[in-house]
C-alpha cells in the first residue's frame, strides 16, 4: 500500500460523489506529496484543495473545462466544487486539503471570500508576481506537515493565512486604477467590502437588492457595480446566488427539510428559481444532489506494486443519474 507520513494508508472514501476527507490525527488539514498514477472521477468535498505539480503535468477537470497544470503552477479548488483529477503515467505533486471554517470568520478574510466562487489559477500568466511566494509557502507547509513537530497544525494554518493574504492583496492591487490614491482607496475598499460581505453572511436569506448593497457601501449603483466586479471578478447577484447555494448544500443534508424549506431558508424567492439556479451551478437538481449525498460509500486502497484498487464498492458515476 502507499504509505505517507504518520504511517497513514493513502485512501479515498466517497459517499455519492462527495469525498469524505480523512484529516490526519483529528486535525483540520491533510497534505500529500502524491505520486499516485490513478485518475479520480468527478467528486467534491467540503475542504478547500490546493494542488501544485512537482514533476510532470497534472490535470484538473471542473465542469466542462480542463486545467492542465505544469510543475511550479498552482490551482485552488473551492469547497464543494465538483472536479475530477487526471494523473499522468508518472509524476509527483503536492495536494493539500484543509477546513476553511476555522479561518473564514476572520474579519479581513471576508474580503477574499468572493474569489472562491471559482477555481483560482496561479502561474506565470495569471499572477507572476505572487507565484514564487505562494510556491514557497506550499513547500514550507509540506516541510512542517511531515516534520511532525509540536504545533504543526498551527504553523500550517499560519502559512495558509499568508497564502490567502497574498492572493487577496494581489486582487486588491489589481483593482486600483489610480496609483496616487492606492493607499487611501485600498483601505476604504477593504473596510466597506468587509462590512458588506459580513452583512451578506448573516442576511443572505433577506431580500437583498443591488441598490441596497450599493447604499450599504455608500457608493452609487453604477460605481458599486464596477467596483464589485473588479474586486470579486463576479457580479453582486452572482455572488449572492453562490452564497445561497452554499447554504442550501448544507441544509440539504438534513432529510427532515423539504426542498421548499431549503429554498426558503437559503433566501430564494421561489422553488422554481431555486431549482433552476442550483442546476446551473451544481449541474444537478437539489433532489439529485440530496440523493448523491445518500449513496453508498466506496473506498479505494492502492497497492504500490500492482497499482490496482484493493477494494471498490458502490460507486455511482455522475452521468448515471444526471
Amino acid at each position: 500500500m502507499i504509505v505517507y507520513s504518520f504511517n497513514r494508508t493513502y485512501h479515498r472514501e466517497v459517499e455519492g460523489d462527495r469525498e469524505k476527507v480523512d484529516f490526519v490525527r483529528g486535525s483540520n488539514v491533510r497534505l500529500w506529496k502524491n505520486d499516485v498514477t490513478r485518475s479520480f472521477e468527478t467528486h467534491w468535498h467540503s475542504a478547500v484543495e490546493i494542488v501544485s505539480p512537482i514533476s510532470n503535468i497534472y490535470t484538473i477537470g471542473i465542469h466542462d473545462q480542463k486545467y492542465v497544470l505544469h510543475p511550479g503552477e498552482i490551482i485552488v479548488i473551492p469547497s464543494g466544487e465538483l472536479h475530477e483529477t487526471i494523473a499522468p503515467a508518472e509524476g509527483e505533486r503536492y495536494i493539500c486539503l484543509f477546513d476553511l471554517d476555522c479561518i473564514s470568520k476572520i474579519k479581513s478574510f471576508s474580503s477574499i471570500l468572493p474569489f472562491f466562487t471559482s477555481a483560482i489559477i496561479i502561474n506565470e500568466t495569471t499572477a507572476p508576481e505572487i507565484l514564487k511566494p505562494c510556491l514557497d509557502l506550499i513547500e514550507h507547509m509540506a516541510e512542517t506537515y511531515f516534520a511532525e513537530e509540536p504545533m504543526w497544525e498551527l504553523r500550517m494554518y499560519s502559512d495558509i493565512l499568508n497564502f490567502f493574504a497574498i492572493i487577496g492583496q494581489n486582487r486588491l492591487d489589481s483593482m486600483m486604477t489610480v496609483p496616487s490614491k492606492v493607499g487611501n482607496k485600498q483601505h476604504e475598499y477593504i473596510e466597506k467590502f468587509n462590512q458588506l460581505f459580513t452583512y451578506i453572511d448573516t442576511h443572505y436569506a433577506d431580500d437583498l437588492s443591488l441598490e441596497f448593497a450599493a447604499d450599504l457601501t455608500g457608493y452609487s449603483k453604477y460605481h458599486f457595480t464596477r467596483l464589485f466586479k473588479q474586486f470579486s471578478n463576479t457580479t453582486f447577484y452572482d455572488y449572492l446566488c453562490f452564497k445561497r447555494i452554499k447554504v442550501a448544500e448544507e441544509l440539504l443534508i438534513n432529510p427532515s427539510l423539504s426542498i421548499t424549506d431549503v429554498a426558503i431558508r437559503s433566501g430564494f424567492p421561489s422553488i422554481s428559481t431555486f431549482n433552476r439556479l442550483f442546476k446551473k451551478l451544481k449541474n444537478c437538481t437539489p433532489s439529485e444532489y440530496r440523493e448523491l449525498r445518500e449513496r453508498n460509500t466506496f473506498e479505494k486502497v492502492y497497492d504500490v506494486a500492482e497499482g490496482e484498487p484493493i477494494t471498490f464498492k458502490g460507486y455511482i458515476k455522475p452521468e448515471d443519474i444526471l
